[in-house]
């Protein structure tokens, strides 16, 4: 028994060492494994990295071999817009049904050239008159109102003159005497021929008749420069019927837009009663910009709105414009006339003009295939073979035209874009490229 204890007790320190040592081997066999696991995957992204350069340059040599040969036509839409080149919006087969995506290809059609500036409406100045009256005097009445319609010979004003009172007098005094030097002559005539007077004196008195005559025809036409009208003229036969009152007439079918007169007022020949303008022509006026003179000329039509009135446009066209340029704006200002007939436009009122004018055939795209983000315009176009996949293009374009924008750069003829549908797609490019 005491052998049996001995033998036991020689063994188990062994075991207790085997054990442990079995233990060691499979955790560093564990160990290798995962060293070797983790060596293994890192192996490659080291060797991508070092294969980047390399490739790198072997790009740059290919690319320096070809930059002596022609670049192929294909290459000209990515040429001009590099700074997007292969970016691309993704949509799922959900969001590309409910997009309803429909398309257009870039035309060669005619377009037109169209400017868009700020204008003023103004009076036409041909036919807008200031009113003045034609004798001194003391206003007694004035039957019209800032605002009231007024046709041509309508009474505007009377005014007592004392200037009209003195001119009345003197051609009654003047038709007076041609009365009494014709009575004269026809008894000088009937004595002549009884030969009861000489010659001589039929002629003297034929002299003095037709001296009067002259002044006759002088005082009348002072009453009509005075402003005394043909039946004021006619009813004056004697001294009681001398009428001092003189009635200023509108000038021409208007709207009375300033009055000065009142009553009472004391007034002369120089000073203005009235402005009586005729506003069924207006004027608008538009400041060019010196770069666009090329495009606007005398005779170009144009289009006006007005804020006032959504929707409502008013046809004109150039009829003048400045020969001098502005030195602080460097802009000229070109006169568009305009009919308006119901005087709605009103004068100096806020418009804007939008000028037309033909130009050559040119590849357009449809205004809304192009979407806005930031400063830059973008258009989208379907990528072959992959469904949902569709090219953010930048391009450069033109003032748009009758639905149309010319196309300046970014596109090529036959060109497919996103022409409904381009919001949503421009809402997930934002979404997906934040960098736009």
């Amino acid at each position: 028994m005491q052998n049996i204890d001995k033998t036991e007790t020689t063994y188990t320190p062994r075991r207790r060492m085997m054990w442990i040592g079995l233990g060691a081997v499979v955790i560093l066999v564990v160990g290798a494994w995962i060293w070797f696991s983790t060596q293994h995957i890192a192996r490659p992204k080291a060797k991508a990295k070092e294969e980047a350069p390399m490739s790198s340059m072997s790009d740059m040599a290919s690319m320096s071999s070809m930059s002596s040969k022609p670049s192929p036509a294909n290459d000209d839409a990515m040429d001009s817009t590099p700074s997007n080149a292969g970016v691309q919006v993704e949509l799922g087969p959900d969001d590309l049904k409910k997009a309803q995506i429909q398309t257009a290809h870039v035309d060669m059609q005619e377009t037109a050239s169209t400017l868009r500036v700020p204008g003023v409406v103004n009076v036409d100045e041909y036919k807008e008159v200031h009113v003045t009256p034609l004798v001194g005097g003391v206003v007694r009445q004035v039957p019209v109102v800032l605002g009231d319609h007024v046709r041509r010979g309508q009474p505007m004003a009377v005014i007592f003159s004392s200037d009209l009172a003195e001119a009345e007098t003197e051609y009654l005094a003047m038709m007076a005497a041609l009365e009494a030097d014709h009575k004269k002559l026809l008894r000088t005539e009937n004595l002549v021929k009884l030969g009861a007077a000489s010659q001589q004196e039929e002629e003297e008195v034929t002299a003095d008749h037709l001296a009067h005559e002259a002044h006759v025809r002088a005082a009348l036409e002072k009453l009509h420069l005075l402003g005394a009208s043909d039946r004021q003229i006619a009813a004056l036969k004697q001294a009681e019927q001398i009428d001092a009152n003189l009635s200023v007439p509108a000038p021409i079918n208007g709207i009375v837009l300033t009055r000065t007169a009142n009553l009472g007022l004391v007034t002369n020949m120089a000073q203005e009663l009235f402005t009586v303008a005729d506003l069924s022509t207006v004027w608008v006026m538009a400041s060019i910009n010196e770069k666009d003179f090329s495009t606007i000329h005398v005779g170009t039509t144009a289009e006006v709105t007005a804020p006032a009135y959504p929707g409502r446009v008013w046809k004109g066209r150039v009829v003048y414009i400045q020969p001098q340029v502005d030195p602080s704006t460097r802009t000229a200002q070109a006169r568009i006339e305009v009919a308006n007939p119901d005087e709605s436009l009103r004068l100096a009122m806020y418009v804007d003009v939008t000028f037309m004018s033909a130009g050559g055939k040119g590849l357009t795209v449809p205004d809304s295939a192009v979407q806005d983000i930031g400063e830059k315009r973008y258009v989208f176009l379907p990528v072959s073979d992959s469904e949902g996949s569709f090219a953010v293009r930048q391009v450069k374009l033109g003032p748009v035209s009758n639905g149309f924008y010319p196309v300046l750069d970014g596109l090529k003829l036959n060109d497919e874009v996103v022409k409904e549908g381009s919001f949503i797609l421009k809402a997930e490019a934002i979404r997906q490229h934040p960098e736009l």
